[in-house]
């Protein structure tokens, strides 16, 4: 035997051995990265503020003697701070007083067949009165019916070629519009196109040709798609706007593309001005480029002034125009949680569609509305707050406290400072 071939040969398959060994740990350590910023991802989706898209139906937080039931009542027990007697399912009744002041917000879970809730998990919804009065209003504001006629005017040569699309700044709903949009309102032209398909005929789009977040000035320059499918004039923008105290301490936890000094301090964020009473500059970056803001009011100001506006600059701006610079309606963050229907039977009319059952949506009745329920992520009912950000905690969360609050004397009188005071009467934010 050739004691120099059998030695190479050992060598190569320790090589071997060892490379094979140094493969596998690459591999592992690439997955556990993957599944950490996957977590991360879903942890940072979890907000109701902007959350992901939801194909598919809303489960129920309750049904007798349901999985989902189940899910719900081990996730409970998570909570040791609860009582056991706050961990006993309840059926809200006017009977025992637990539904009072709240069947507006109970009438939606039924439609979803949510019967029965925790007692501390519903006990934590505010009545109906507590909500109107944080969010100034007992119905809902929809700002530009004027323009209506003007965009199906405009449409009327091919009316299966309009297109509904949310747009708003970051953390103000625009996915959870966009799919109580889909799920409830057809343009019945465009359905017919597609041989009675509501699916694919809908005619509600995931955002506006230039980009959801995109400032509207770039709305004829600039296209998210590079074989756009329709024309800036075929869709109607539903802008959504929310209460910019709320919204400011939402950019501090999520500022997405947004930077300025000081967000991560959740104590002093948003921190309209510097130490030496300078505006705190915010810098965003957009599609077509990046955007330049005196302040983080200042970018509420100049975001919505260019749908607001006919003539709207950045900057503080002189001699605007409040008529709409084209057809577009502007609906506030809070009505879709809590008028998600009168909403959306609005925003539908407006664009010349119908609000209606779609005939591939088992997930509720036919002829009944669909109410977006479930988190936007998984969990169900009681469980942790990590898993917990569906319809019913939204309630607690925009209903239970008005956002001004959350401020302090100092930054409450710089907030109405800066703040456009014609947006702000415009919204009942003042």
């Amino acid at each position: 035997m050739d004691l120099r071939t059998t030695s190479g040969s050992s060598v190569r398959l320790s090589t071997s051995s060892r490379l094979v060994k140094l493969l596998a740990v690459l591999l592992f350590l690439t997955l556990v990265t993957i599944q950490f910023s996957l977590v991360a991802r879903l942890s940072k989706l979890s907000e109701l503020d902007d959350p992901p898209r939801l194909h598919g139906g809303s489960k129920p937080i309750r049904h007798d003697g349901s999985k989902d039931a189940q899910s719900t009542h081990r996730d409970a027990k998570h909570n040791t701070t609860v009582s056991q007697d706050d961990e006993r399912l309840i059926t809200p009744s006017t009977l025992d007083g637990t539904l009072q002041g709240r069947e507006r917000l109970y009438q939606m879970l039924i439609t979803r067949n949510v019967t029965q809730l925790y007692a501390s998990y519903w006990n934590s919804v505010p009545h109906w009165d507590t909500v109107t009065n944080n969010i100034h209003r007992t119905a809902p504001i929809i700002h530009g019916l004027e323009t209506c006629e003007t965009f199906q005017k405009i449409t009327s040569d091919n009316p299966s070629q309009r297109r509904i699309a949310p747009a708003g700044l970051f953390n103000t709903g625009t996915n959870l519009l966009s799919v109580l949009l889909e799920y409830n309102c057809q343009n019945p032209h465009r359905v017919a196109k597609f041989n009675g398909n509501a699916k694919r005929g809908h005619g509600n789009e995931w955002q506006t040709r230039w980009g959801k977040h995109t400032p509207a000035r770039y709305r004829s320059t600039y296209s998210t798609s590079k074989n756009p499918k329709y024309s800036v004039d075929e869709v109607l923008p539903i802008v959504l706007v929310r209460n910019p105290y709320g919204w400011m301490k939402s950019m501090c936890r999520n500022p997405y593309t947004a930077s300025w000094e000081g967000r991560s301090n959740s104590k002093t964020c948003p921190k309209l001005q510097k130490g030496n009473n300078q505006w705190n500059e915010v810098n965003v970056k957009f599609g077509p480029g990046q955007t330049h803001h005196k302040s983080l009011g200042h970018l509420f100001n100049d975001w919505y002034g260019d749908y607001f506006y006919s003539n709207s600059t950045i900057g503080d701006g002189n001699d605007r125009n409040t008529t709409a610079p084209f057809p577009r309606l502007i609906i506030r963050f809070e009505d879709i949680i809590f008028f998600p229907q009168e909403v959306t039977e609005a925003v539908c009319k407006c664009a010349g569609g119908t609000l209606g059952h779609r005939a591939d949506d088992k997930d509720v009745a036919n002829g009944t509305f669909h109410y977006v329920v479930r988190s936007a992520k998984a969990g169900f009912g009681h469980g942790p707050q990590s898993h917990r950000n569906g319809l019913i905690d939204s309630w607690i969360r925009y209903g239970s406290v008005d956002p001004q609050s959350e401020y302090s004397p100092h930054d409450l009188a710089l907030a109405q400072e800066v703040l456009d005071p014609l947006i702000m009467d415009a919204f009942a934010y003042s």
